[in-house]
């Protein structure tokens, strides 16, 4: 019985003797790689190099590799949806501005994008183009955001505000609006196949240039 007992202790301390080995070997391994691993320079590739260049000069503005037909169907789907989404903002503002100022901004972004949309979905029309509705848009450059989903953050920044704060949320809201407008006018006139779309691109910058401009007075006027 004895010479039993001795056997299997014996057992036991060649078991944990191995699985002492084992673990010391595993934990040498492990260090050792990444002690290597650590001191590889991490380069980037060339095709790193590439895709960061390429996206630095173009802004990640997909209207910048667009041209003709393919230019004029994208800008005018996109920006159909992105005047649907000011109207929403301007129509929304009446009630709960604490400026008139804002009242007399609204309706002119009311008029003016208004009359531009309906000339849009005649051009869609007239040009063969898919006829698109608020939400069935691509998504647009400036960020590279989805216009709609854009739109209903913004929409939601704006929920249960009134006076004061509205205002300088909305100032705020639409003038990022505004300036993702101009980003995808920037290369109408170069791809653009149609004079009409190069001249509704000059005419969105300039415009909505104008308005971001007095925006921001309103903003260092009224302490935003």
């Amino acid at each position: 019985m004895k010479k039993k007992h001795r056997n299997r202790n014996n057992n036991k301390i060649l078991i944990a003797s191995i699985a002492v080995l084992a673990i010391t070997a595993a934990a040498v391994w492990y260090f050792a790689f990444f002690s290597v691993v650590e001191q590889e320079p991490t380069t980037p590739s060339k095709t790193d190099s590439i895709s960061t260049s390429d996206n630095e000069s173009n802004g990640s503005n997909k209207f910048a590799t667009l041209k003709g037909d393919a230019f004029d169907e994208a800008y005018i789907a996109d920006m159909l949806a992105h005047h649907e989404g000011a109207l929403n903002m301007a129509e929304q503002a009446g009630p709960v501005v604490a400026h008139t100022e804002i009242l007399t901004l609204t309706g002119n972004i009311l008029q003016a994008q208004g009359m531009e949309i309906m000339q849009m979905k005649d051009w869609q029309k007239a040009w063969g183009y898919k006829e698109t509705m608020s939400g069935g848009h691509m998504s647009h450059g400036g960020g590279a955001m989805d216009t709609g989903g854009d739109m209903v953050e913004m929409m939601n920044k704006l929920k249960d505000l009134e006076g004061e704060a509205y205002d300088k949320e909305f100032l705020k809201q639409m003038i990022i609006h505004h300036e993702q407008a101009i980003e995808m006018s920037r290369y109408a006139n170069a791809n653009a196949k149609h004079q009409e779309i190069k001249d509704l691109a000059k005419n969105i910058t300039e415009t909505q240039t104008a308005e971001i401009n007095q925006m921001k007075q309103w903003q260092q006027q009224w302490g935003y």
